[in-house]
């Protein structure tokens, strides 16, 4: 295990480590994402936070596959170490390869037009 580090981070520090996967992936900042994330356990709600963020981080670098219910619900700091090890991992080898990452297109819905009577 060459991330063994990255998994202690994810088990002692979650919220900490879901913003690195974040900031990693392109998809959140570091900061912001884990302020969030340190405001939800209280309410139950870290779990389901941390399955967007995440879902979103691997759409970033190409997967699609959907996160099982088991897998973000019941131990959420494994769910991160192995995305953050995947998220790694696209991105060292589309470095090796000289490909991009796959881009997110954002666009925006047009004005809202307004009725004169």
């Amino acid at each position: 295990m060459d991330d063994c580090g990255d998994c202690v981070h994810a088990w002692c520090l979650p919220q900490c480590h879901l913003g690195s996967i974040a900031q990693n992936a392109n998809s959140g900042d570091c900061f912001g994402t884990s302020f969030v994330g340190y405001m939800l356990p209280p309410l139950g709600c870290y779990q389901c936070y941390a399955k967007s963020i995440l879902e979103k981080a691997l759409q970033r670098v190409g997967v699609t596959q959907p996160i099982a219910f088991f897998e973000w619900y019941c131990c959420t700091a494994c769910l991160q170490c192995q995305v953050s090890r995947e998220v790694n991992a696209r991105q060292a080898a589309a470095a090796v390869t000289g490909q991009q990452q796959p881009q997110v297109i954002v666009v925006q819905a047009p004005a809202a037009q307004v009725v004169q009577k």
